[in-house]
């Protein structure tokens, strides 16, 4: 075989086994990344384009990031990056018509451009059962493998988007005005396979990107009633539930959140609403004291978040970042002492 030949086919082959490997790493959203002390948008960019995916970040996000990793799932690098820039991330699939209508969106995300009068005022709202991190929820919530089970009949698209929306990481975003009448039946159906089924029956497109939010302000897709704790970097417990969402539908809210959920999860969030009826049926110094009882029982997935959470921040950010963090957090405290 000539020479030169030989060369021009190694390259060539070389070069295919890169790209496909490019493209392996690219669809199982594996990131390598050893970065010290960099601005985390330059951080996003890297991730970006290992991953191939879109990651907007808000223009109240800022800090610092410090990152050593090899071969781990993007999400996984987003909870670090989060961490360490003080904010959140969130999966977010908007359901649209028009390409104006995706720039509007990525606007309002990044802050550039207030939900309201944009066509996206669905932005600002959170499915009200978020609260139900308190309630003990929290391991419906999590339910983090993406497949999707549900039989959905005759539903319309913003009760169908509030189901999808019960991934605690994922929110399913109509453009305002979006209608239609969506029949579903999924069985372990990939999270953006359905999202894609649904946008079908509505005749609109779809998209699927990240968004890093700030953590300590109002942000898109965070819009509570009353006062909210963070619990993690992707997760805000909610002390009181959207007023709107509760008073105009509970019911038809019940049955989004329950629409998803497996056998087993349906069960046993019935039993506690059963519980839950129970007790407000008692005499009111039994009431209080079973109340109590079921707060105590409660309060021990929080205490098992906040520890998990304080071990996460020694093990994922550096000791210059905690300083910054205490003393913002002081700062915070001072402000609202005044």
């Amino acid at each position: 075989m000539n020479p030169y030949r030989f060369v021009v086919a190694t390259l060539i082959a070389g070069l295919i086994l890169w790209g496909s490997y490019r493209v392996y790493r690219a669809h199982s959203n594996l990131v390598t990344l050893n970065v010290r002390n960099m601005e985390v948008r330059q951080v996003v960019s890297k991730i970006e384009s290992q991953t191939w995916e879109r990651i907007l970040v808000n223009k109240d996000v800022a800090g610092k990031v410090t990152l050593n990793v090899h071969n781990v799932p993007l999400e996984e690098v987003l909870n670090i990056v989060a961490l360490q820039a003080d904010a959140r991330w969130t999966a977010l699939y908007p359901i649209y018509r028009t390409g104006k209508a995706a720039v509007a969106f990525n606007k309002v995300v990044r802050g550039d451009q207030s939900p309201d009068g944009s066509g996206w005022s669905n932005l600002q709202k959170i499915p009200a059962w978020q609260k139900s991190v308190v309630n003990g929820f929290a391991n419906t919530l999590r339910a983090e493998n993406k497949l999707v089970s549900a039989q959905i009949v005759n539903k319309d698209l913003s009760f169908v988007a509030l189901a999808l929306s019960r991934f605690s990481k994922a929110l399913v975003v109509p453009e305002d005005g979006a209608n239609g009448t969506i029949n579903l039946k999924l069985q372990q159906t990939p999270f953006k396979k359905a999202v894609a089924q649904v946008a079908k029956q509505a005749h609109r497109k779809w998209d699927e990107l990240y968004a890093l939010q700030p953590l300590r302000s109002a942000a898109v897709a965070r819009k509570d009633i009353g006062d909210a704790t963070s619990l993690d970097t992707n997760q805000v417990m909610v002390k009181r539930v959207m007023k709107e969402e509760m008073t105009n539908a509970p019911e038809t809210a019940l049955e989004a959140l329950m629409v998803t959920m497996t056998p087993e999860q349906r069960k046993e969030t019935q039993e506690r609403i059963a519980t839950m009826e129970q007790i407000r049926s008692l005499p009111e110094g039994e009431r209080q004291q079973r109340m109590q009882e079921v707060a105590a029982q409660a309060s021990q997935a929080p205490k098992a978040d906040l520890e998990q959470r304080l071990q996460n921040r020694l093990k994922n950010s550096t000791p210059d970042q905690r300083v910054a963090h205490d003393r913002a957090k002081l700062a915070r405290q001072q402000g609202q002492q005044k």
